[in-house]
Formats: C-alpha cells, structure tokens, sequence
C-alpha cells in the first residue's frame, strides 16, 4: 500500500462515488413521502424526477427479495449528482465531473439531516461508500497495472479478461472489491466510450440497533479513508504516475 496518500489526481479516474443508507422504515411508501420533502427542505436544487423500474414492483413481491426491497425507485437529478430513494434504502450519487470530497460529504451530510428529521427512520441498518474508477492506461489493458497476482493451473494471468470479486474484512468494514478488464463505460451525457480496467470499491460499514444517525457521521470520513487507502494500495507505482498525483506540500 501506498505510504503516502495523494490530495488529487489530475487525471481523475473516478466515473462515480455513491453513499447509501440502508434502513427500517418506520413508516411504509417511503419512496411516496420523502420526495416531496426533499424539494421542500433542499430547495429545490433536484428538480427532475425520474422513476425507476422497481417503483412498478408490487411491495408485497419486493419485500420477498431483499435486492429488490432495496433497490431505490426514484431518483432526483441535479446536474452530475442524483439522489436515488427506497423504501429502505436512501443514496446520493456524484458522477464525473467528481465534485471532491469536501464538497461531496458536506451534501451527503446535509441529505442524511433532512432524512432524519422526517422520522421515517426507525432503525439504521448500514451505510456504505461506493467508488467506482476506470484505469484508461496507455499500455495493453489487463490487471498489470493493478497491485494484483492471478495465477490459474501455473499460468499468469496478464492481459486476459479478467472479471475478479472479492470481499476484504478490515477494522470492522467490509470491501467488496471488483475489477474488471478490459471494461468498456458509455458515458451518460456525452455517449463517448471510454476502455481500461474497471476498479469498483464498496466500503460497508454495519450498524447495530443502538448506533445512531450521529455515528454514522462520524465515521462517514473514516470510511472514506479507509476506500481511499484500499484504492491507492492497488495501483502500481507507474499507474499511479500516470494518474499525475498532487500531494499536500
């Protein structure tokens, strides 16, 4: 792993950082009543409602699929950000351009105040820190770019396709750790594909029936961290100069 931790990169690689809640709601048809809420109380800065495929699913055929009883079924827009809602489930969306993390946090905290003062939260389940990133190296595509070994029936694996899913357990987070290479991202608004080895990081951090909603603040930036330090420690020292790093002087 890195010993020290870049500021920023100058060739962002990050398409998407997604916080989510996952939660038991105290009252039923969340996703009906939090919207409107939303509008009211964050003044209108996501003005377009989209529904999504799971808001057609009957709840009593969702609640029988924990994917789908967490799965959101509005999303509200607002430029390269999104809030997405659930009955269970509550997240906010950063796509490129990536905002930064200051900015970032500072509006997941705001979302997370208004959400708990509806009282439509009995109970915090989890949250998580979703980072996903798109290594465009300029050598051939494969994981060498990636501080990773794979060796199947003593041959090493290079520049063959790779699809990897693992879970790291670390001072009580769970990673679930993807890559995936070669990986190929259509951008949403432009529509330009872009190509390189697909690095996806979902930091999940469990609650328990006495933590509260001022816990989960105080370790949103611990969590953070902890996604950072696992992504830096997977680049090799030359992806990582390509990525032209800035640190703290």
């Amino acid at each position: 792993m890195a010993a020290k931790i870049p500021i920023r990169l100058t060739k962002e690689p990050l398409l998407e950082a997604i916080w989510e809640i996952r939660f038991t709601a105290s009252e039923q048809s969340v996703a009906e009543l939090l919207p409107g809420v939303l509008f009211e109380r964050l003044g209108q800065r996501y003005r377009k409602l989209v529904k999504l495929p799971a808001w057609y699913i009957p709840p009593h055929l969702a609640d029988q699929d924990p994917s789908l009883a967490n799965s959101p079924k509005i999303r509200l827009e607002n430029a390269n950000q999104a809030i997405l809602v659930g009955d269970r489930v509550i997240a906010l969306s950063c796509r490129r351009p990536y905002s930064g993390w200051t900015k970032f946090s500072a509006d997941i905290r705001a979302l997370a105040e208004v959400v708990h003062t509806t009282g439509l939260v009995q109970k915090l389940d989890r949250f998580s820190l979703q980072c996903i990133d798109l290594l465009q190296v300029p050598q051939e595509i494969g994981i060498d770019c990636l501080d990773v070994k794979l060796k199947l029936a003593q041959r090493e694996v290079h520049a063959e396709p790779v699809h990897l899913r693992t879970e790291i357990q670390d001072n009580g987070l769970v990673h679930l750790v993807q890559i995936i290479s070669p990986a190929e991202v259509k951008m949403p608004h432009t529509q330009e594909r872009l190509k390189g080895v697909l690095v996806d990081i979902d930091s999940i951090q469990l609650l328990g029936n006495e933590d509260s909603w001022e816990l989960a603040e105080q370790r949103l930036d611990q969590v953070h961290t902890a996604c950072k330090q696992l992504f830096f420690g997977l680049l090799t020292p030359e992806t990582l100069r390509g990525l032209d790093p800035q640190y703290e002087e």
